[in-house]
């Protein structure tokens, strides 16, 4: 969907999805099997925000520059991840069991603060072509990176010549 529509309305739409489970998670009774089910649902509607970043990032950097960007999301995604328990414990502290829900609503109404500022700054990043309008010989041959390592150890050797190796070693 985020390659059809602008990546900042679906993180947008994610957010405003994620405070609305939250909400109805706070009329939850604690202990009640609804929450995990709206935990879930929460967690569904949070975590593709990283990818949508990513993909929105990438629309803005150039392909030399993609790697280092890549490298500063995992990064800050990591820093987020390590600070996130800090930020929610004062609202357990303070609120209680329903100080949780409270975390989650407060940060992602702050994402949400910054992507309705980015819509309204910024113009959409200029496409130059869409998947579609990419030529057949373009799509057919296009192979994911992840796809292109498989295979191949940290020397640039296939695995089947890795194992050739070790088999002559052995042999000798």
């Amino acid at each position: 969907a985020s390659d059809d529509i602008d990546r900042r309305i679906i993180g947008l739409l994610c957010c405003l999805a994620v405070i609305a489970l939250s909400v109805v998670m706070l009329s939850q009774p604690t202990g009640n099997n609804w929450t995990i089910l709206l935990l879930f649902a929460i967690g569904g509607f949070s975590f593709p925000l990283y990818a949508i970043g990513g993909a929105y990032t990438n629309d803005w950097v150039s392909p030399e520059q993609m790697g280092a960007a890549a490298s500063q999301l995992v990064t800050l995604y990591g820093f987020g991840a390590m600070i996130g328990p800090l930020v929610a414990a004062p609202f357990l502290d303070i609120i209680g069991t329903q100080g949780f829900a409270w975390s989650i609503i407060s940060l992602h109404a702050l994402v949400l603060l910054f992507l309705v500022y980015r819509i309204r700054a910024w113009h959409a990043p200029v496409t130059t072509k869409h998947w579609d309008d990419v030529s057949f010989h373009g799509r057919a041959f296009f192979i994911p990176a992840t796809i292109v390592s498989l295979g191949v150890n940290r020397r640039g050797q296939s695995t089947r010549q890795h194992q050739q190796t070790a088999e002559q070693q052995q042999q000798q």
